[in-house]
């Protein structure tokens, strides 16, 4: 199975985005997202925390069209079959640039509630390779005002016998760092990690990819996340993929039986601080075989970085 995964791109900052069609050219049977695919909060007249909910949701519907809409973007989303394009988001998709959740004031809890109808609204249409009809066609559309609406989803998908992907939220429930108690901060909260950690015992020979925002690097200040990703990587095979940092890196971190290990994508459509800097161009492939995993990051089509793992001993060849 060949999975591309790729994050951080921008329409307004990069009409032509050829990443995808190189993407494309590869053949993958799967895409994923990992955040960042609009900047809500950037290039805009007013900043979304003073926007009044309709401004906003206007906002974002203009975004996502935008998206939907890049030509690269969507055609390789149609060459995908049905399904088989997942995405999860980040800071500039869930509010604004480092934003956590669980600190969120209450004035803008209707603009989260917006951002996760949005962001679901996003997945169905991606779901649907674009059909036509599948994005709501106006802001004011029923599926985004939902009062009662649940958080975002996060599933764990059985993409083959011997291989999950779990795809996480690390911002609906992320509290603050400063002047908190280190028992008290956490990225995913314990529903989540709980809901996760029942999903890779269950599967305990299997290969898990774990689809994050934020690198493991990122929850140094979250002792509590950190340490139950690392155990759970000590016991099953598990591959975070993540995004956010404008550049690609291979990682691996130290658990027990097996290493955690880490591959790094971010950059698919934007300069290197977003709308301004150097161009980049990034995105990954996974080549999953029964014996081995192939990890290939590409900037502007070339191989940077490589790492293949022993699927047996879980560590380099």
């Amino acid at each position: 199975m060949r999975i591309a995964f790729a994050s951080c791109m921008y329409t307004r900052v990069f009409s032509d985005q050829p990443v995808w069609d190189w993407i494309r050219e590869q053949k993958p049977d799967r895409l994923v997202l990992l955040g960042d695919s609009l900047y809500l909060d950037l290039q805009t007249p007013v900043h979304p925390k003073i926007m009044d909910e309709l401004e906003f949701a206007t906002h974002l519907h203009t975004l996502y069209s935008e998206l939907l809409a890049q030509p690269q973007f969507a055609a390789l989303v149609k060459a995908l079959p049905a399904g088989a394009v997942n995405s999860i988001w980040d800071d500039h998709d869930f509010l604004w640039n480092d934003v956590e959740g669980a600190e969120v004031h209450p004035v803008h809890t209707g603009k989260a509630r917006l951002t996760t109808a949005f962001q679901e609204a996003f997945r169905a249409t991606l779901a649907q390779r674009l059909a036509p009809g599948s994005f709501p066609a106006t802001p004011l559309d029923a599926a985004f005002w939902n009062l009662n609406q649940p958080p975002l989803t996060t599933p764990s998908l059985a993409l083959a016998p011997d291989l999950r992907l779990h795809l996480s939220d690390g911002r609906s429930f992320r509290t603050r760092t400063f002047a908190k108690a280190e028992s008290k901060r956490t990225v995913f909260g314990d529903e989540q990690r709980a809901r996760f950690t029942q999903a890779i015992e269950a599967a305990p020979d299997a290969l898990h990819l774990f689809a994050s925002g934020s690198t493991v690097a990122g929850y140094q200040r979250y002792a509590r996340d950190r340490n139950w990703l690392i155990g759970l990587a000590a016991r099953q095979r598990m591959l975070v993929l993540s995004g956010d940092i404008h550049r690609n890196e291979l990682d691996a971190f130290f658990a027990g039986k097996f290493p955690l290990h880490e591959a790094t994508s971010s950059g698919a459509a934007i300069k290197d601080a977003v709308i301004v800097g150097t161009a980049r161009q990034n995105h990954g492939l996974l080549d999953i075989d029964p014996d081995q995993v192939t990890i290939r990051l590409f900037n502007h089509n070339k191989v940077e970085k490589q790492r293949v793992l022993d699927r047996a001993t879980w560590l380099p060849v």
